[in-house]
């Protein structure tokens, strides 16, 4: 016991001076706005880099479906870009981007597995695999935006993000329906 803290005589007798109110960074109405923002600036970056990956996934994609669906859903991430910024506007806010590390990762995945195949059915079956989790991370993002646009009553902003939600949703079964028609035969792996 001789080690144990003697009390300074002029400490005070409470922890009050240890006590620190923290002030939360989101807080009631305005903090859920500020999320919301937060996360319509991460996804307007996210539409930026899958945008740019389309023309490689095009000229690396085997299956005609799988081009196809490629090719559609960059012309709907154009539109969702777009969207985005009118939505910002609607916010009255500036349009800028907030860095998502989540979706880099996925394109990264997605290039080593380009890297990783031959041209053909196994590479399609992977860049399909990287694509449906990328296309789960923008519908999970867009199906929460609508829900604070809702509880904020942004009206406009809410007709924005649902047409989004909508055409990942889309884009994710083309991508299903496209992987149930692989199938892969002994055959192809046979030398001549």
């Amino acid at each position: 016991m001789e080690n144990a803290r003697k009390p300074i005589e002029n400490e005070p007798k409470t922890f009050e001076n240890e006590i620190k109110f923290i002030k939360p960074k989101f807080n009631g109405e305005t903090g859920l706005r500020d999320l919301m923002l937060k996360e319509l600036k991460s996804m307007y970056y996210v539409e930026k880099i899958v945008s740019k990956t389309f023309p490689k996934l095009i000229k690396n994609a085997c299956n005609y479906e799988l081009i196809e669906a490629i090719t559609i859903h960059q012309e709907d991430t154009k539109n969702q870009i777009s969207r985005i910024e009118v939505a910002f506007e609607s916010l009255h806010e500036k349009a800028t981007f907030e860095r998502c590390e989540a979706v880099e990762f996925m394109i990264a995945e997605l290039d080593a597995i380009i890297d990783a195949t031959k041209f053909g059915m196994i590479r399609d079956a992977g860049m399909i695999l990287s694509l449906h989790k990328i296309e789960h991370y923008e519908i999970a993002s867009y199906s929460i935006l609508t829900v604070y646009a809702e509880n904020l009553k942004e009206n406009a902003l809410l007709e924005l993000l649902e047409k989004s939600l909508n055409e990942e949703k889309i884009a994710q079964m083309r991508l299903a329906k496209i992987a149930s028609t692989i199938q892969f035969n002994s055959e192809d792996t046979k030398p001549y």
